[in-house]
């Protein structure tokens, strides 16, 4: 977009290009946790001020996602191992909610969008895209909207892109893709038939898959060392 019609648009639009271009950098990876965030370089690269990136930044830590160190500056989160387990834990409760409510409601116009992009995620899994557990991880945001409850789905959904972040770290190099198409099928079938209890245990059995493809091991092998900063 130039930079011209960026201006025009006002300073909420722009901040919400630039967290969406870091949010969107990390849960595809691109961006790695312990990166460092270069204010000046967002704030030429959208052609902002940068109070107004600094203003990005703090919603981001506000979320957990970026952290400010001394000396450095914003830093992409590096959740340690007991605050990666608590995350999970919490995903584990409010999503269960999640579930139960979207069944219980039953929308069918969400229910088939739900539908949808799970087609969407067969394809994209079949043609092995890159950044498939960003992608996927909309399926769980979706279920969150479902719920009837947007104070619970706005938490649910932070809770799902910090869980992002924590795959980023402690992913296993061997895992396959965590997010299984098949398993979000059932689950979203589940819901079409408002089988609550049934798909409340589903979506547990899911999120302890996506669990057991973690490697916490990996922080004992965590230094100092961060990868390159983001321009």
């Amino acid at each position: 977009m130039p930079a011209e019609d960026r201006l025009q648009r006002g300073p909420t639009p722009a901040e919400d290009e630039i967290y969406e271009y870091i949010t969107r950098g990390i849960v595809s990876k691109s961006i790695r946790p312990g990166s460092r965030i270069r204010e000046a370089a967002l704030a030429e690269r959208f052609n902002v001020g940068r109070a107004r990136v600094r203003r990005v930044l703090r919603r981001l830590a506000e979320l957990d996602v970026i952290e400010f160190r001394l000396n450095r500056g914003a830093c992409v989160s590096r959740p340690l191992p007991a605050e990666s387990r608590a995350v999970f834990q919490t995903r584990r409760v409010l999503e269960a909610e999640a579930v139960r409510g979207a069944a219980r409601l039953r929308d069918n116009d969400a229910i088939s969008n739900l539908e949808t992009f799970v087609q969407r995620e067969i394809i994209a899994h079949s043609k092995r895209r890159s950044g498939l557990t960003a992608f996927s991880s909309g399926f769980h945001t979706m279920v969150a909207d479902m719920c009837g409850n947007p104070v619970l789905a706005k938490i649910l959904k932070q809770l799902v892109h910090r869980c992002v972040l924590i795959q980023a770290l402690y992913e296993r190099q061997s895992a396959r893709t965590i997010c299984l198409v098949d398993e979000h099928a059932e689950i979203a079938r589940m819901i079409r038939e408002g089988r609550a209890k049934d798909a409340v245990v589903a979506m547990d059995r899911h999120i302890d898959h996506i669990e057991d493809s973690l490697d916490y091991s990996k922080a004992e092998l965590m230094d100092d060392a961060s990868p390159a900063p983001v321009a």
